[in-house]
């Protein structure tokens, strides 16, 4: 019999949105649990989020009239995703699909509060099942006082994230040099700032308010997280897991869990020595955006008992810039679609649509550059553009000259000299901006189709016709910034079942233990569904990883009927 330190029901590894959500659905469910977080604040890779949460049938979208079903949902799943074992077969996607909405009106019912994000399409809406009014559910913007003293343990937001804005809000603002909506809603939410700051409000959006909420009601039923405190060491009796070993302090600590660990540690991102080991060629953690935390101690622990792994190779991409000389990696989403930008590889050609989701570009990027170097490609832009959006977190018009000193932004008055700057060949380079200006006078990118899908141009520009997509390159000075297949954190890791269990290489269960978010393999397997497919399976799979701890069942799975207006 071991001898504990600390003795719980569940321990929970991690405290972002899997781990904290993990804790509420143990304590809800009648058993003891406490958090552990190896970082001096909460919340891992989850406070940087977005905050949205991919969530089909929601109950959100039957209020508002915009049905969806189960078999929408799924067969837009099936489609994009296949059936890929061990992570992604269908009975997961079903348990996701048909668990999710639950999830969701658990959570409302322990106090959190949510909204739709109305209009945020999935990323392949043209697909069979696919929405272009959106699956989307995130956090409202939160409060932070009702923390008290624990309001300091949340990591700072960077803009505009130190902003009480939501997903929807970003597409708006980036616009406010160019619409009067963007305009307005950008005023709206700097009065909202201020406002708050002014009555001593701290408020939070995206995933910080997520991250916030929960944490809020952790300590409200006095579950106990324990910050600085890293888990070494899994401990099994009779091929259960029925404890961990941890440091804090400067001593180790041993904490019992009568009823199972749940890792929910994140993945392994900033994980140099992994990710050379598991991931594509060329791969380093500088490229990365996700938590410096986010360092593989869940798929270490899990390894050490024998647990399976699936998708190893496989990340959260997305085209992204490395700000020199030390970073950090800086993700971009936005800047890829907006009118009068192109991305290309080191011939000087355009290889992808720049608008497809992050996930699918940074797997372009790889693939090409197995037949032409494309580790960097460049995004190349002209002042126009320069002057109409935001980049990363410099406005319109502002661009540091230390930035281009440094060969950050490498500007030229043009293309040849532009050209010579990157060490591309300057007639291709010619060539393609000349044909892709041709495609912006049609509107018709006749190469690879950029613009015809409403997420191409959810991050368009409505005022450039006839395609938001698509604008001419031919105002001088001439930019590009270097991109590499950047990353939001991993997405693969230890295999799990529909019950979040984690099972070995022969489908065994290993009783006690339990994986979530990204320190499991994901069930999107290898796509990138929609605005969320992080968060949302990493609380569904945490819940029903703590009703099976709890010995209950999920509750039946309701029908939801109608014909979808999608």
């Amino acid at each position: 019999m071991e001898q504990w330190d600390h003795l719980a029901d569940v321990v929970a590894v991690g405290s972002g949105a899997a781990g904290l959500g993990a804790a509420l659905a143990a304590h809800a469910n009648g058993l003891e649990p406490i958090v552990l977080e190896r970082a001096a604040l909460v919340g891992g890779s989850s406070m940087l989020a977005g905050g949205g949460m991919w969530v089909p049938c929601n109950h959100f979208m039957l209020a508002d009239g915009d049905e969806d079903t189960r078999e929408l949902a799924l067969e837009y799943m099936e489609g994009l995703i296949g059936d890929l074992p061990p992570a992604s077969t269908r009975i997961r996607k079903e348990t996701f699909v048909d668990r999710a909405p639950q999830m969701i009106e658990f959570f409302e019912s322990l106090g959190m509060k949510f909204r739709r994000t109305t209009g945020y399409p999935d990323y392949f809406p043209h697909l069979p099942g696919g929405s272009e009014v959106g699956r989307g559910v995130e956090s409202v913007i939160w409060d932070t006082r009702a923390l008290g003293e624990w309001a300091d343990k949340l990591p700072p937001r960077r803009f505009p994230r130190n902003l009480p804005l939501g997903t929807l809000d970003v597409a708006k603002i980036l616009l406010a040099k160019r619409t009067v909506s963007g305009f307005l809603r950008l005023a709206r939410i700097y009065a909202h700032h201020y406002v708050a700051k002014i009555r001593g409000q701290k408020l939070v959006g995206g995933g910080g308010a997520l991250v916030a909420q929960l944490l809020h009601q952790a300590l409200e039923r006095d579950i106990p997280v324990w910050l600085e405190t890293r888990v070494v060491e899994l401990v099994v009796e009779d091929g259960r897991v029925t404890g961990v070993v941890a440091e804090r302090d400067g001593k180790r600590v041993r904490i019992g869990a009568r009823c199972g660990v749940l890792l929910g540690a994140g993945g392994f991102a900033r994980n140099e020595e992994l990710r050379k080991k598991y991931q594509p060629p060329g791969i380093t953690n500088k490229w990365t955006s996700a938590h410096a935390g986010d360092l593989g101690d869940g798929l270490l622990l899990g390894e050490t008992v024998g647990a399976a792994t699936a998708l190893l190779d496989e990340a959260w991409w997305g085209p992204s810039s490395y700000l020199l000389p030390n970073g950090p990696g800086i993700f971009h989403v936005s800047e890829r679609s907006k009118p009068g930008s192109l991305i290309v590889d080191q011939s000087g050609r355009r290889y992808f649509n720049e608008s497809t989701d992050y996930v699918l570009a940074g797997q372009t990027m790889f693939e090409r550059d197995k037949d032409v170097p494309a580790l960097p490609s460049y995004l190349v832009f002209d002042q126009r553009y320069r002057n109409r959006y935001p980049f990363a977190a410099f406005l319109p018009g502002k661009t540091p000259q230390e930035l281009v000193d440094n060969g950050y932004f490498k500007r030229a008055d043009t293309l040849e000299e532009l050209a010579t700057l990157c060490d591309l060949p300057a007639e291709a380079l010619k060539e393609t901006v000349e044909r892709f200006n041709g495609f912006a006078k049609t509107g018709v990118d006749e190469d690879f189709h950029r613009g015809e899908n409403a997420y191409d141009t959810y991050y368009g520009d409505p005022r450039v016709k006839p395609n938001p997509c698509l604008g001419a390159i031919e105002v001088g000075p001439f930019y590009a910034v270097a991109l590499y297949p950047g990353d939001l954190g991993t997405k693969g890791g230890l295999v799990t079942d529909e019950r979040g269990r984690v099972l070995r290489d022969d489908g065994s269960v290993i009783e006690g233990l339990y994986a979530s978010g990204n320190t499991s393999a994901s069930v999107m397997g290898r796509r990138y569904p929609g605005p969320g497919v992080t968060l949302a399976p990493a609380l569904t799979f945490s819940w029903l990883a703590m009703l099976d701890a709890a010995g209950k069942p999920a509750p039946e799975a309701k029908a939801l009927a109608g014909t979808a207006n999608l």
